[in-house]
């Protein structure tokens, strides 16, 4: 019988009613984050074993044992508990396990989202490989954020602002703890993700679709550079916000969130945009679609909408 959670929102409101404003901004972002994450969480995983929607099946089928954990945690909660407070509750006493459940529910939720709008039949494998290889980055995810924030403390951006007179007097203890921020981002964005990250994805990816040794190397030249650029331009906001002011303990939970978002994003344009390409090749959201095409401007632009290569290219001589 799961443990009852007193309600603590009265004590919640009451202690936000004593904070500064300049504290708000530390504060909210939590809060958000950890009630988005709940109803985020267990709506992916009722939709996910809720038989078909929209004529995709999605893995009630073949459910994982994160999968079923994740089932498991949301049995937990009893009349006089919530959700919020039950999931908070597991995820301080099974941080590892609660996480690594939170990311495969939301990546089978995003892989479904991304089929969804494919003329093919549901992929079972293409999503099981999503999801084994995001339940594992979000492991080291738990291990590695710790170690980023112990070794970049803000003092090599420091430096750089330092050899700016103009900007020197702007150093604060605040600016230093955003700089720090900055600094974590960036190690993360520019050598853990292009030198281990997409390397481990395309491998762990392609093997478990049944892609030889070749197709896999020949899927991950041609994705590459373009998934990286793309996902940068994303990626290092929303884990500068992480790294500023999320708690630790909810930032690998948080990424899951917005990598769902991310992807319901790209899957929105793509579907709306499904004139881009003039071979009708899919547009890549994830990575891993059968024969999918990045474009040269990262995002999907139906032909449509392009510009003229005629008119643009008059223009520019005219100026």
């Amino acid at each position: 019988m799961g443990k009852s959670v007193p309600d603590n929102s009265s004590l919640i409101r009451g202690e936000l009613a004593t904070i500064k404003p300049d504290m708000m901004c530390r504060i909210a972002p939590n809060l958000l984050v950890s009630k988005f994450l709940t109803l985020s969480l267990f709506a992916s995983c009722a939709h996910a074993f809720s038989g078909t929607a929209n004529g995709v099946p999605f893995l009630h089928e073949s459910a994982s044992p994160m999968m079923q954990q994740s089932v498991m945690i949301a049995s937990l909660a009893t009349p006089g508990s919530s959700l919020f407070d039950t999931y908070m509750q597991t995820l301080a006493e099974y941080p590892l396990e609660t996480k690594m459940a939170t990311a495969a529910v939301l990546a089978v939720a995003g892989d479904a989202i991304a089929q969804s709008r494919e003329p093919e039949e549901y992929d079972p494998r293409r999503a099981s490989s999503f999801m084994v290889f995001d339940v594992a980055y979000r492991a080291l995810q738990h291990k590695l954020f710790p170690i980023l924030v112990s070794q970049f403390h803000g003092e090599i951006l420091v430096g750089a602002v330092s050899g700016f007179p103009l900007l020197v007097n702007s150093v604060t203890p605040r600016t230093v703890e955003y700089l720090a921020a900055m600094e974590q981002t960036l190690a993360n964005q520019l050598v853990v993700v292009p030198f281990l990250y997409y390397p481990v994805f395309f491998s762990l990816t392609g093997a478990i679709q049944g892609l030889t040794v070749d197709a896999a190397i020949e899927r991950a030249k041609e994705n590459f550079w373009p998934l990286l650029k793309r996902n940068l331009l994303f990626w290092i906001p929303v884990q500068f916000v992480q790294f500023s002011f999320v708690e630790e303990d909810l930032q690998v939970p948080f990424l899951c969130i917005c990598g769902l978002a991310w992807t319901v994003i790209l899957s929105v344009m793509a579907g709306s945009t499904k004139g881009y390409s003039d071979d009708d090749k899919p547009y890549c959201v994830i990575g891993i679609e059968d024969e999918c095409e990045l474009p040269d401007e990262l995002f999907p632009v139906s032909k449509e909408s392009a510009p003229d290569a005629g008119a643009e290219e008059i223009e520019l001589i005219s100026k």
